[in-house]
């Protein structure tokens, strides 16, 4: 990832529009390296019912007990104005995001060197994998991860960021952690060394991330 000058955030939600988000993971990957991460468990917008707590594994009562996501803006803001967003089915994580605020204010487009009011444009490692890995038949980030043999990686950089019982899929860091690993993957194949922002915007859905031309 030579070529990538800033960092890639690779983020993922836990949550809904009705209860808001109830868990952040964002993994900062630069360099070909998971560098830092950041992840907590939020309040709900409204009670967590017991076929969603089981699904994200967080108890009503334990998610009522922590500060509401909105404390974290300013976080999401800062990391925004450092890098690009990453999400695996990028519009989930998007939408849900500016339903908490519509936009960072302003902040640099690192695709078109613009200035842009916007949490985008975000890299979408699903629609990444189905554009360079067609002959994984599942997009599903937990398939992908299996198919491109990445379980241990992510098991170990689990062990070492993500908090004790949140070390599995449906954890926000750890699926955050997940997306990231596949653009780092990637970037270290045979003749994917020198690929650059815009070409894994090109193939991440982000719109005429090609316009000034490709080359790797």
């Amino acid at each position: 990832m030579k070529n990538i000058s800033v960092p890639i955030m690779a983020v993922d939600f836990e949550g809904s529009r009705e209860l808001g988000i109830v868990e952040y993971g964002v993994a900062e990957f630069f360099a070909g390296r998971l560098e830092c991460a950041y992840t907590r468990i939020c309040r709900p917008k409204v009670r967590i019912r017991s076929r969603e707590a089981a699904f994200f594994d967080i108890s009503d009562s334990e998610a009522r007990a922590e500060m509401p996501f909105s404390e974290d803006l300013p976080k999401f803001t800062e990391l925004r104005r450092r890098g690009v967003f990453a999400a695996h089915n990028a519009a989930v994580e998007d939408s849900l995001l500016r339903a908490e605020a519509p936009t960072p204010s302003f902040v640099l487009d690192f695709f078109s060197g613009e200035t842009c009011a916007t949490w985008g444009p975000w890299l979408d490692s699903c629609a990444f994998c189905r554009n360079i890995y067609p002959s994984i038949k599942s997009a599903k980030l937990s398939d992908v991860i299996g198919a491109l043999g990445l379980e241990e990686e992510l098991d170990s950089l689990a062990e070492k960021f993500c908090p004790k019982g949140r070390r599995k899929w449906h954890c926000a860091l750890y699926d955050a952690i997940a997306c990231g690993l596949i653009y780092v993957y990637t970037c270290s194949l045979d003749g994917f060394e020198n690929v650059s922002l815009r070409w894994l915007g090109k193939y991440s859905g982000v719109d005429d991330a090609d316009q000034q031309g490709l080359k790797f």
